[in-house]
């Protein structure tokens, strides 16, 4: 009877407990494979289908933790990438400049380092809002890239710099789709030679800063211009102007600061054309942080090292 209790005991007692304290310690070790031999129709195999459970939340859980951490890193992953091809692009860009300098070919050398530095501000411009000395100095940089291509037989005339620009913040690359619908809709069709200048005034005793890009160009007819800014019928492409977003400029001034901002357009045909774009005056609470370090700056700061 001692012998056939003791086998008895083993088999319905000491077994089980031996099994399920071998799963244990394959969960302890990381091993999570739920054993379905363990789940018998007593209360140790209640035991064992908890740790059955246990395994799979326990797989499950890291199952999603990893799928969390590998959605985390895809963004980071998609920017350095990002980074890698404009990196390479600076560094081409920067070779061409050297070569050209090299073979006095300056015109090259100055198309090269503009368009340099606008390729980096486009990839690397996180700001919403830049200082508007930096707008011009982008939109200095456009111009000399289209005064090689017409051959300078166009000009642009761009007002100095004063200390109350900084008091103003304007979206990126605001100015120069106007000056590109300029040329290529004003002064083109006009032989492509022609004059552009840019002006900024105060709105008379108010803080808004008038600024105005004007060209000697073809000029629009009044019904043109009336619906030159009317979004219903934006999307036609027989609209001069539309082809590069006038509208969506409007609007974008609307959503950065206020329906009563945007763009207003003076024309009239052989006379030319004027696109003015009202800004207001930044708030003392609005700041803007200082570009990343070894980053944008503005490009005249950046000129004359590598790109």
């Amino acid at each position: 009877m001692g012998l056939g209790m003791a086998a008895l005991l083993h088999r319905t007692v000491a077994a089980p407990i031996g099994a399920l304290q071998k799963q244990m310690e394959e969960v302890g070790r990381g091993r999570f494979d739920p054993n379905p031999s363990i789940e018998w129709d007593n209360e140790l195999g209640d035991v064992g289908r908890g740790i059955n459970q246990l395994s799979r939340s326990v797989s499950s859980l890291m199952d999603s933790r990893l799928e969390d951490e590998k959605q985390r890193l895809e963004p980071e992953y998609r920017m350095l990438q990002s980074q890698i091809s404009p990196h390479f692009i600076y560094n081409t860009l920067n070779s061409i400049k050297w070569m050209a300098t090299i073979q006095h070919a300056p015109g090259v050398a100055e198309m090269v380092t503009a368009l340099s530095r606008l390729l980096k501000s486009v990839s690397k411009g996180t700001r919403k809002l830049v200082p508007l000395e930096e707008e011009f100095a982008l939109l200095e940089d456009y111009f000399t890239i289209q005064r090689y291509r017409y051959g300078g037989t166009i000009t642009l005339e761009m007002p100095q710099p004063e200390d109350g620009w900084r008091d103003y913040l304007i979206p990126r690359f605001t100015l120069q789709p106007l000056a590109e619908n300029a040329i290529f809709h004003g002064i083109e069709p006009n032989g492509g030679v022609g004059r552009l200048w840019a002006d900024i005034q105060r709105d008379g005793d108010g803080a808004d800063l008038l600024i105005s890009i004007s060209d000697d160009g073809v000029g629009m007819e009044e019904e043109q211009l009336q619906r030159l800014l009317d979004g219903a019928g934006r999307e036609k492409e027989d609209e001069p102007f539309r082809h590069v977003g006038l509208w969506s400029i409007h609007r974008l001034l609307q959503l950065s600061f206020g329906e009563g901002y945007g763009l207003t357009v003076r024309s009239a045909p052989g006379q030319g054309t004027t696109v003015t774009l009202r800004l207001p005056e930044r708030p003392e609470d609005q700041t803007v942080p200082p570009p990343p370090q070894g980053g944008e700056g503005t490009p005249r700061e950046r000129g004359g090292g590598d790109v």
